[in-house]
């Protein structure tokens, strides 16, 4: 584990930035639009009078619109490392295969890590420590760590009879992460005037070492809603499938490759990495195929040994409000080819997460125009505990949306944004902002083979 002399700074836009980023594969992404985010980050149900929800499956069918959904997420830090990040976040495409039977499939993260962390101070060797060496030196470690696992995924949405829906989502897990640890060599410089003692260090030396794994993997998903009056009730749960990983490390990767024009140029710069292509030119020094304990055959009598997410909600809706109450359980299920050496960030794994979400709504309805259907205002929160290797942690936010219903209820427009903290084991507790632009576009491309 990293201690507190290790501080975080952020690498690049367009990229997240927490201490959850340390752990496993990186930060777990949980609701991407801005309707769940709105709502507390729920996700079964919709303040809208279809009950539509681009990201819960059970709920799909219920529109008889070709649909495409994208969103776009932004997230700051309020205190600490200035961090402002904006990135598309989600993308689904789905349409009426028959009558109350609806198909889609999308791309969204899963797991992302982008972060830098530095050794502050380093190890410092003494003079007498070797007869080899005639001055002081310094050590320090430098790593970065970016990528992840993304989801693209195929759905199936179907109403099973007046109360009952059912979905099914596969779920193909995919993406490289790039691990990097440069170990600098510096000498100690001591300068001292009538005040004080300064130090300085000098780089003499350094090495590096890049691992690149390659992440290929699936799981399951099943979700079963039921509604009565005005009460519906979602349930959730997704089996994890196995996950290879190739992993391939590099050491000391130039960015002039030939020894003999670096020496003449004088140029020992290591290559500069925004991602695994940059990696395609060079041999690795060492390569490991990383099966998983099971294969996809052997998953199915295993499936429910391997419950990895499981979530519960209960929705009260009234004539245009309602409350939202979900219990969400995340990454209780460990692969074994995520617990090898250099797969994990830092070798630290997923840490396990179980959250009480709450969600509330006000809908004003406007069925008579053509243009503005309905405006939804939304307010929620929620609590999450981690459960760390090292010790307990917590993520805790308010939440604040807005919805917008145009066009016959065919475009829908959701803002949502949630402040809160995070509070780790190894480090000092982060407040954040972050929120979710959701743009949803429906047509009648497929909508005659609904009404057959």
């Amino acid at each position: 584990m990293m201690k507190s002399w290790i501080y975080i700074i952020t690498l690049f836009a367009l990229a997240y930035s927490s201490t959850l980023e340390l752990y496993g594969t990186g930060e777990r992404l949980h609701e991407v639009q801005g309707m769940e985010i709105g709502l507390g980050d729920s996700y079964f149900f919709s303040d809208y009078v279809s009950g539509y929800n681009a990201t819960s499956i059970g709920t799909l069918w219920r529109t008889d619109l070709t649909r495409l959904t994208f969103s776009s997420n932004f997230t700051g830090n309020i205190n600490g490392v200035v961090n402002k990040d904006i990135n598309m976040s989600f993308f689904s495409f789905s349409f009426p295969l028959f009558k109350d039977k609806t198909i889609g499939f999308g791309l969204t993260p899963y797991t992302r890590s982008n972060i830098k962390l530095l050794e502050e101070g380093g190890t410092t060797i003494g003079q007498g420590a070797s007869d080899f060496i005639d001055q002081p030196l310094s050590s320090r470690s430098e790593y970065r760590f970016y990528g992840g696992i993304s989801n693209l995924y195929l759905a199936f949405s179907t109403k099973v009879n007046k109360s009952n829906s059912f979905g099914f989502k596969v779920n193909n897990l995919f993406g490289n992460q790039i691990h990097i640890n440069k170990i600098i060599v510096s000498t100690l410089e001591v300068s001292f005037d009538d005040e004080a003692t300064d130090y300085s260090l000098i780089e003499q030396d350094s090495t590096s070492k890049v691992v690149l794994n390659q992440f290929s993997g699936f799981s399951l998903q099943l979700d079963w809603n039921s509604s009565f009056n005005n009460h519906q009730i979602g349930m959730s749960v997704t089996m994890m499938g196995p996950i290879d990983i190739s992993l391939k490390k590099y050491y000391d990767i130039y960015s002039i490759s030939d020894p003999m024009e670096r020496y003449f140029l004088m140029d020992y710069s290591y290559l500069y990495l925004q991602s695994g292509d940059d990696l395609i030119t060079y041999d690795p020094d060492f390569t490991n195929s990383i099966d998983d304990n099971i294969d996809a055959k052997s998953f199915i009598p295993n499936l429910f040994s391997r419950v990895n997410d499981y979530k519960f909600g209960y929705q009260y809706s009234g004539k245009d409000a309602g409350v939202i109450f979900e219990f969400h359980g995340s990454d209780l299920f460990n692969n074994y080819s995520l617990e090898q050496d250099d797969v994990s960030v830092l070798n630290n794994p997923q840490p396990s997460s179980n959250s009480y979400h709450i969600g509330l709504y006000k809908r004003y309805d406007n069925f008579n125009k053509k243009f503005l259907n309905s405006i939804n205002l939304r307010a929620g929160g929620y609590y999450r505990d981690y459960n760390f290797n090292s010790g307990e942690g917590s993520d805790v936010a308010i939440s604040l949306g807005i919805g917008i219903g145009i066009n016959n209820y065919s475009n829908l427009i959701d803002l949502g944004f949630k402040m809160g903290r995070i509070n780790t084991p190894s480090f000092e507790s982060e407040d954040y902002i972050k929120g979710s632009l959701s743009i949803n576009i429906g047509e009648k491309w497929f909508s005659r083979s609904r009404r057959k």
